[in-house]
């Protein structure tokens, strides 16, 4: 079992959750969108047994900028985030375009962080995760555009649409553009919309993933499938230093519910496809 996109860092006792999936065999790519994450998640890759769980492939990592932070993020945080990058082998994203907030305009701020964060997926040769609550077809042209101009390097390797809930038309205009290199991570919320839910038969087998995209507000006792805004908070919290048996009962708590989302939505995938 592997959750394609969750975000660690913003989970309650987050480095004993991450042992709690790996110790169940439920690998993970973590995903850091904001400045605050990104130290966050190279602080718990230092406390965990990260390189083991990286080379077996059950713990991947991206960083990135979210289309809700781009407004705000400063130079010198991107110079960090292309420093980053550049320090391992690490996935880019999640970026994007989100409709509901500053600079989704043509040409906008959100446009320029995607752009910058496309080119560095392609110089490195890096998959990058994508977010998009708007215009895929916008994100589309995007990636085409950044390819064109770096045609002496190869195309970005991997494009995986995060939480995905384009149509039938979509998931063919991706795969006409991208081929094999597109990836659409399906979370439980990618089957209430009826549109995407009715076009799922048109994705191949091999280019589905599965995700929770669990976060802060992903609870233990939280009957409905949590984060349904796909928002993540914008503040971070420190997770205590001191370990109760409260604590742990909580992290394994957490771990379960990732697990039994995971299920469930691959159950829900078997009855559409």
């Amino acid at each position: 079992m592997f959750d394609f996109h969750l975000h660690l860092s913003r989970l309650p006792h987050s480095a004993d959750v991450a042992k709690a999936l790996l110790q169940a065999d439920c690998g993970f790519n973590n995903v850091a969108c904001e400045p605050w994450e990104w130290e966050k998640s190279m602080e718990l890759m230092k406390i965990t047994d990260v390189q083991h769980a990286q080379s077996a492939t059950k713990w991947t990592q991206a960083f990135g900028v979210h289309p809700m932070a781009a407004a705000q993020v400063s130079e010198s945080e991107m110079n960090r985030l292309e420093q980053i990058l550049r320090s391992g082998d690490y996935a880019v994203g999640e970026c994007g375009l989100d409709k509901r907030f500053e600079g989704y305009e043509s040409a906008g701020v959100q446009e320029l962080i995607f752009k910058r964060q496309v080119k560095w997926a392609q110089e490195l040769n890096r998959p990058i995760q994508v977010h998009c609550v708007g215009d895929y077809s916008r994100i589309l042209k995007m990636i085409a555009d950044v390819e064109c101009c770096q045609r002496e390097t190869a195309p970005v390797p991997q494009v995986i649409f995060h939480r995905f809930g384009g149509d039938a038309g979509i998931i063919k205009a991706t795969l006409q553009q991208l081929g094999t290199r597109a990836l659409f991570s399906l979370h439980a919320d990618s089957f209430r919309k009826k549109s995407t839910a009715a076009a799922m038969g048109l994705i191949p087998r091999e280019q589905v993933r599965f995700e929770t995209d669990a976060d802060e507000s992903f609870s233990p006792n939280d009957a409905n499938t949590p984060n349904g805004a796909d928002v993540p908070p914008r503040n971070g919290s420190d997770t205590p230093k001191g370990e109760s048996a409260s604590d742990c009962s909580t992290s394994a708590a957490v771990a379960s519910r990732i697990q039994e989302c995971l299920e469930r939505i691959h159950g829900l995938f078997s009855q559409v496809y």
